[in-house]
């Protein structure tokens, strides 16, 4: 699942990605940095995943399907799902699974 982040309006300076229940523990928050020589290569855990893309535009993979991203996107990744991301300059985002 991806939320488009300019699809959300933006109330009281607050953009909710209306994610409750989706996740009900953190196992880990990390701000990542990838560029053409350093890809998230496809991985699969067992866990929820939520990418939020910071800066850049990026082609998430999710079992087999590509899918553009852009900052203010928030990509959802269920248990198992076979996942990456690539990008042709450079993209910050978090991973919070």
């Amino acid at each position: 699942m991806i939320i488009k982040g300019n699809s959300i309006e933006e109330i009281n300076h607050r953009k909710d990605y209306k994610v409750r229940g989706l996740q009900d523990q953190i196992r880990h928050f990390v701000v990542f940095t990838t560029t053409p020589d350093n890809p998230f290569r496809p991985h699969k855990q067992a866990g929820l995943e939520f990418w939020h893309i910071l800066e850049g535009e990026a082609v998430v993979t999710s079992d087999g399907e590509d899918y553009a991203v852009e900052a203010g996107d928030l990509v959802f990744l269920a248990p198992w799902t076979e996942h990456g991301l690539r990008t042709e300059k450079s993209t910050r985002w978090i991973c919070l699974g």
